[in-house]
């Protein structure tokens, strides 16, 4: 395929409420046929969209809808280049590049950040605009192209990705859409290997227990769902004659609930005869006889805290389930108190949507 000056035909999209700034190339020949941008069938930006954002599948399969959808979300959408020489729509065979003229957008526009969908798009934007965002103070973020030819990036890999986009919009949601992408994979793992990979996590954590002093507390949580499995741990912790504590949900008087910590014995344990260890998210209620078979637990009291998560990065950023009850339980621990995060490593992003009152862990353990 021979080499074809191609000129950009597509206007932009934005108006003056626009917050995050989108640059493709140039739009490939499917494009430009249906008159819009990421036109290819097997391009998978609309469909990133429609999982950042919550929107049904094939929500935004109609030009007129995806405007509509942009501009709501303040996004705004164009190009890097406005001319060049290209074969198909092969970014990589790129030549003699004349650029879009951004100013025109980020006059009107209070754009704080331009996100490059693929490595040529990154490369052309730093070459030609680079010194323009960073005398506007303008952040430059390069994403991952959303082409089919991307083949080593699942959906859920560009979702996780293009969620440092969706942060810049909706920070709750860009914290669903992670959580959503994340789980997904967690969900999919095989359980034998859940299993095998809880079981080696689990022997990380005992040899922690081992340092411990006689009745000191721990704190732990029963595994829900495809969490991983503490079992082995608590029983060492059991057998080490530490005091095991367990969250417990229960109703302040303002009516919010809270998260506390009750003691739990090895018999009640074992014998599954825990009522907020059998349904750890429903409020609690304590008789008095309640009170006094599962002791509150002091945080000051609280010698190792392992705690569960969704997601983290190697920062020690942690996303949890969006409750917000570690966040609000961690401050109240004793500076001694070792934290530790449990999870797999099929739970690793790069980066994990983070707020200031959101919490990091200084030690995270993954298998």
């Amino acid at each position: 395929m021979e080499h074809g000056r191609v000129t950009h035909t597509i206007e932009p999209v934005y108006d003056d409420r626009s917050r995050v700034l989108v640059l493709g190339t140039m739009p490939s020949p499917a494009s430009r046929n249906v008159g819009f941008f990421y036109g290819h069938p097997q391009n998978r930006f609309w469909r990133v969209m429609e999982r950042l954002f919550a929107l049904p599948d094939h929500a935004l399969v109609d030009n007129d809808v995806r405007i509509s959808f942009l501009l709501e979300h303040h996004i705004a959408l164009w190009d890097v280049l406005a001319s060049c020489s290209i074969e198909g729509a092969s970014d990589s065979s790129i030549a003699d590049p004349v650029p879009n003229d951004l100013t025109h957008i980020l006059d009107a526009a209070p754009i704080s950040h331009v996100f490059t969908t693929g490595g040529a798009a990154a490369k052309l934007c730093r070459r030609f605009d680079g010194n323009l965002l960073r005398e506007r103070g303008i952040e430059h973020v390069a994403l991952p192209s959303t082409s089919g030819a991307n083949a080593r990036m699942r959906l859920n890999d560009l979702v996780l990705a293009y969620s440092a986009l969706a942060e810049r919009i909706d920070m709750r949601q860009a914290k669903r859409a992670v959580r959503r992408a994340v789980l997904a994979r967690r969900d999919a793992m095989d359980a034998a290997d859940r299993a095998a990979r809880s079981h080696e996590l689990c022997r990380g954590l005992v040899s922690v227990l081992e340092h411990l002093p006689a009745r000191a507390t721990v704190s732990v949580y029963a595994a829900m769902n495809s969490e991983v499995d503490l079992d082995e741990c608590i029983r060492a912790a059991f057998a080490h004659d530490l005091v095991v504590a367990f969250p417990c949900m229960q109703r302040t008087d303002n009516g919010r609930q809270d998260m506390v910590m009750r003691a739990v014995s090895q018999a009640d344990y074992l014998a599954r005869a825990v009522p907020f260890i059998d349904r750890p998210v429903a409020s609690f209620m304590p008789s008095p006889e309640d009170e006094g078979r599962f002791a509150l637990v002091d945080p000051r009291d609280i010698d190792l805290m392992i705690v569960p998560l969704v997601a983290f990065d190697d920062q020690g950023h942690r996303l949890g389930y969006g409750g917000g009850n570690y966040d609000a339980y961690l401050p109240q621990l004793d500076s001694d108190c070792i934290v530790l995060g449990a999870a797999f490593e099929t739970q690793r992003v790069d980066r994990v949507p983070v707020e200031e009152r959101d919490r990091t862990l200084a030690r995270i353990c993954c298998a």
